[in-house]
């Protein structure tokens, strides 16, 4: 075999390969999302496939919620976390109580920007969804992140994490919070694929 093939399908079968292990990234933009403070940002691995009916559970050394006196009267864990799971169960997948035994863990992050800013976000999570229409000088309202992730418990790898970045209005009516938490999950899942 001549060195040119040689080299042509070393060359090959090296492309073929980084393709194959390489994340999807996808931005959601939804033409539902009623407020354009949002921007959410997707990537799951490729190379996994989640089945419906997969067990999956909280990680809990791996949550995080960076608490805020300004939010201290808002229900914003319970919300996130309830919101999570019903979306989990509208995937199909089955949520149980002890990460011991379940095929896929999962968790979060969420704070606002004065206790974690976007260059520790990209830094600890590797994804930024970059809303930078948040109004500057309003003591009402702040930046506010989360991050979703989902572990493979069989390997410890993360095989799909999302993040969104909203405008945190402090004086937010529950009701109104509420739903636009609801949406703000449910845009982020939007990407998150889990097969039959």
């Amino acid at each position: 075999m001549s060195l040119n093939k040689m080299l042509y399908r070393f060359t090959f079968f090296f492309l073929m390969s980084v393709m194959t292990v390489s994340c999807v990234t996808e931005t959601i933009e939804s033409p539902g999302m009623k407020f354009t403070e949002t921007a959410v940002v997707s990537v799951q691995d490729p190379n996994i496939f989640v089945a419906k009916a997969s067990t999956i559970a909280w990680l809990p050394e791996a949550v995080r919620f960076y608490k805020d006196k300004r939010l201290q009267d808002a229900p914003v864990r319970k919300l996130i976390e309830k919101e999570i799971i019903e979306n989990l169960i509208a995937k199909e997948m089955v949520y149980v109580d002890s990460v011991n035994g379940a095929r896929y863990a999962i968790a979060y992050t969420a704070a606002l920007e004065s206790s974690l800013d976007d260059a520790a976000i990209i830094r600890n999570f590797g994804l930024l969804p970059g809303n930078t229409q948040v109004p500057q000088g309003d003591a009402n309202i702040e930046k506010g992140s989360l991050i979703i992730y989902v572990f493979d418990n069989k390997t410890a790898d993360i095989i799909w994490r999302s993040a969104a970045q909203v405008s945190v209005k402090f004086d937010t009516p529950v009701e109104e919070r509420e739903k636009r938490i609801g949406r703000v999950l449910s845009e982020m899942f939007q990407s998150f694929t889990v097969g039959k």
